[in-house]
């Protein structure tokens, strides 16, 4: 009896963990797929976008995170989700020209970015790349 008793309690354990496993990896899975489809998917910045790299250059990447969520309060980045870009909104300069008005302005499209980033192999380059202001728009998540 007290062997039968071990049994239904190693099976129903067993159960349990795959049950738990399951339901985490779900749950993980759906959170990510929720914030890559929030993340932005088209970026647009009002201004010279030769100056803000000067500014970026000599950043932290944390420096360059808050920068750049200063320069989204102000109103100097816009951003389109991938959301809305399968959405059916895929110009940016078309959404904002409003706000462009006559201003400079620079946009990129955060998938062929990251797609010219996973390529790059020199690391000057790469590191270049990761000091623009467009590798920093692509990752805000609002």
């Amino acid at each position: 009896m007290d062997e039968k008793k071990k049994s239904k309690i190693i099976v129903v354990g067993f159960v349990l963990f795959i049950l738990t496993t399951y339901a985490a990896s779900y749950f993980y899975t759906k959170d990510k797929n929720e914030m890559l489809l929030s993340a932005p998917r088209l970026v647009l910045l009002i201004g010279s976008e030769e100056a803000i790299n000067m500014e970026f250059r000599p950043l932290e990447i944390a420096d360059r995170r808050n920068k750049i969520r200063s320069l989204a309060q102000l109103g100097l980045i816009y951003t389109i989700s991938q959301v809305d870009y399968d959405g059916g909104i895929v110009d940016i300069v078309e959404r904002y020209k409003d706000v462009i008005r006559d201003n400079k302005y620079a946009f990129a499209d955060c998938l062929k970015y990251s797609e010219t980033l996973n390529r790059t192999m020199a690391k000057e380059e790469k590191n270049a790349l990761k000091a623009s202001w467009i590798f920093s728009a692509c990752g805000i998540i609002e």
